[in-house]
């Protein structure tokens, strides 16, 4: 398809009449409205090309003729039998188009037939092109739905209901959750073996975190879960994170089961040849439970070997109980405080007898001077560290250039939830919250082309149409 400024396509009458309107730029003062306005009568210009181009493409696919049509078939165990021709309006990357296509019912009452031809270009809720779905679930993953539609009707020119997004972005989440969590073993292990390749003097590095985050439900304010996985080459550069997400439910079973079918796929993936195994996480209940009951008795999924995880509680939290020692020593506020704090900051992460060393010198300050704070803040303080000392060992994980924090997790709350979820005026239902996390996760753990490539080249049966001849068309080719 080729032509000149001087001859412009015969798709459509209208062109040729409207041409020296988008010409006229040429001919009159340059001045950046004249090119503003003449960028975007350019860009409605093409947009409507492709969309008349799109839909006569569309019109001719499927034969028209009803003697050249199966009168039934046989598609995923039922049976369809052909009624008649109908029209469908789809939204796609130009616009709306409109075409004709045979529908056929099913042979069972009250179930839902069928259009094959709709089946085959992968419409997605009966409305929307792939690569406009494509689009769309990035758009409902980083907007609120007023915007993802503004940005469809600038972009696209498609104009949608509240209700047909909504359809377009729950179908789309579930066909990306089915295969989201495969597709994050598979980047897990091709990030590994990369880690594997690299130059340093430290081991490849699988460090795993989970934390909790609050977002607002209908009911209430509850706690949602996320987790990550992240790889470090030998130079302990970070080569990616992989970000998992569940909306609040009770004692968080769905992200305990997703977090270990992960690892445990890459496991299988790696074999013998394993990685440092890292768990960082503050103290709180739900990351402190699945260290105990899961990582720490988990087996390796093909040899049954017993796995070296190590837990590492975050260097950060145990600086937040550090400050409140120092309250209950020196008083709220007070500069002794601040500085007996900093010492014992860096004690604790430079030394490595530091946690004993923070405990016996709050101790001593205790029976020299008293407590100016509450007994309540220096007992609860205190028994932190000795309840958790075993897995404070900065100095040692810094020695081998392992992470001290959980930054990585408390990011990935930030990013997956608080972003998106906490916006001004936001209340979620469950379902509808985990399609965006779901949405989201796939999107900034950099598994969205993986994922959709997956979706639209995956083998799948399909039902049968009649295709038309497809004679070039002297007016487009």
């Amino acid at each position: 398809m080729f032509w000149t400024l001087s001859s412009p396509p015969t798709c459509s009458a209208s062109f040729g009449k409207s041409w020296p309107r988008y010409n006229v730029f040429s001919r009159r003062e340059i001045r950046p409205a004249g090119c503003f306005q003449f960028e975007r009568r350019l860009e409605r210009l093409l947009r409507e090309l492709g969309r008349l181009i799109f839909e006569r493409t569309l019109r001719r696919l499927e034969s028209q003729r009803r003697e050249q049509t199966a009168a039934s078939f046989t598609w995923n165990g039922e049976t369809y039998r052909r009624n008649r021709q109908t029209v469908s309006s789809i939204d796609t990357r130009f616009g709306r188009v409109n075409y004709e296509r045979w529908f056929f019912q099913n042979g069972q009452p009250g179930s839902p037939g069928v259009a094959p031809l709709d089946v085959r270009l992968g419409i997605v809720a009966g409305r929307m092109t792939p690569a406009l779905a494509e689009a769309t679930g990035r758009l409902a993953a980083d907007m609120p739905q007023q915007a993802a539609l503004q940005m469809l009707r600038e972009r696209f020119a498609v104009k949608m209901s509240v209700d047909s997004y909504r359809r377009v972005v729950a179908e789309l989440a579930t066909e990306v959750r089915g295969v989201h969590d495969e597709e994050a073993i598979e980047q897990l292990l091709d990030w590994l073996r990369q880690a594997r390749q690299s130059a340093g003097k430290h081991s490849v590095l699988l460090q795993v975190g989970r934390d909790g985050v609050y977002v607002q439900t209908c009911p209430c304010w509850e706690e949602a879960a996320c987790a990550t996985l992240a790889v470090y080459d030998r130079n302990r550069k970070r080569l990616g994170t992989i970000y998992l997400g569940q909306m609040p439910e009770s004692e968080q079973p769905t992200m305990t089961r997703r977090l270990t079918n992960v690892i445990e796929g890459v496991l299988r993936g790696l074999g013998d040849d394993l990685p440092a195994l890292r768990y960082v996480t503050d103290a709180g209940c739900h990351p402190q439970a699945y260290y105990h009951d899961l990582l720490a008795k988990m087996k390796h999924p093909l040899t049954q070997q017993p796995l070296s995880w190590s837990w590492g509680v975050d260097f950060f939290h145990a600086c937040e109980y550090v400050a409140k020692l120092a309250a209950a020593i020196y008083g709220t506020g007070k500069e002794s405080a601040n500085h007996w704090a900093e010492q014992q900051r860096k004690t604790l992460r430079d030394d490595p007898n530091g946690v004993s060393k923070v405990i016996a010198r709050a101790a001593q300050q205790k029976r020299r001077h008293g407590l100016r704070g509450t007994k309540k803040d220096y007992a609860l303080a205190l028994n932190y560290f000795k309840r958790y000392r075993d897995y404070m060992d900065y100095a040692a994980r810094r020695e081998r250039g392992e992470p001290i924090g959980s930054g990585i997790t408390e990011a990935g709350c930030k990013v997956i939830f608080n972003q998106r979820l906490k916006q001004s005026g936001m209340r979620w239902r469950r379902a509808t919250g985990q399609y965006i996390v779901d949405l989201r996760t796939a999107n900034r753990s950099r598994l969205w082309p993986r994922i959709w490539n997956r979706l639209i080249t995956a083998a799948r049966p399909l039902p049968p149409i009649t295709q038309a001849n497809t004679n070039r068309d002297p007016e487009i080719n």
